[in-house]
């Protein structure tokens, strides 16, 4: 037999049993922003009814050098979230992707306590209305560490900590499916159904405030 016929049934030996995986990532926006007004709450976002004016007063769309971004800025009582209805097929794009940026960091903040619940940044993957899980930027929480507030349905995650990298966009990369199976112990079998974000202060009694942007999934990290 020839070389040339060996290279040709080596290389379909390689596709059958080696299959060529793409490497290119496919991205979809979450929110951009795009559509926000600078200086209002953004639109497509909502809170629990009775902490509305709360919520218009934290969150604004901000915009710098024609970018778009969420603006929180919490005083000292409040305690307000707020949430995206965003539906996806996780086993496709399993990965949730955007930026923020911690601007007041409350002092003392760790997430694993009630009397020092507070983070400057805050971000929340959805499951159900009673199923989530946050990452926080925090004062004194360690990244990689986290509080099973209530195990089996609500887990905080430190990403990010103290004031190294404050004021400056941070890039965060989350692998929704990974970190159910690690942080509920079991795994996942339905898709996400939302994000949400909230800045807080409110159990140390200080302001906070944290940007946001480009909110997206992905099908790579």
């Amino acid at each position: 037999m020839s070389i040339g016929k060996n290279l040709l049934i080596f290389a379909l030996l390689t596709l059958v049993f080696f299959p060529f995986h793409s490497s290119l990532s496919e991205e979809l926006v979450v929110d951009g922003l795009t559509a926000g007004t600078v200086g209002q709450f953004p639109p497509g976002w909502k809170t629990y009814p009775f902490q509305k004016n709360k919520a218009t007063r934290v969150y604004r769309v901000q915009e710098n050098s024609g970018k778009k971004y969420l603006e929180a800025t919490a005083e000292k009582d409040y305690s307000v979230p707020i949430m995206k209805d965003f539906f996806w097929d996780v086993q496709k794009y399993p990965y949730l992707k955007f930026e923020w940026r911690a601007q007041i960091i409350p002092t003392g903040s760790k997430e694993t306590k009630h009397d020092s619940n507070d983070s400057a940044c805050g971000v929340y993957v959805g499951f159900s209305r009673t199923r989530a899980l946050k990452y926080v930027w925090s004062d004194l929480m360690t990244p990689g560490s986290y509080w099973a507030k209530k195990p089996g349905a609500f887990a905080i995650i430190s990403k990010e900590m103290g004031k190294k990298n404050q004021k400056k966009w941070q890039k965060v990369t989350i692998e929704v499916s990974r970190d159910y199976l690690a942080y509920f112990q079991k795994p996942l079998d339905q898709n996400p159904i939302g994000i949400g974000v909230m800045t807080d202060g409110n159990a140390l009694q200080q302001n906070a405030a944290c940007d946001y942007r480009n909110f997206r999934i992905a099908t790579t990290p």
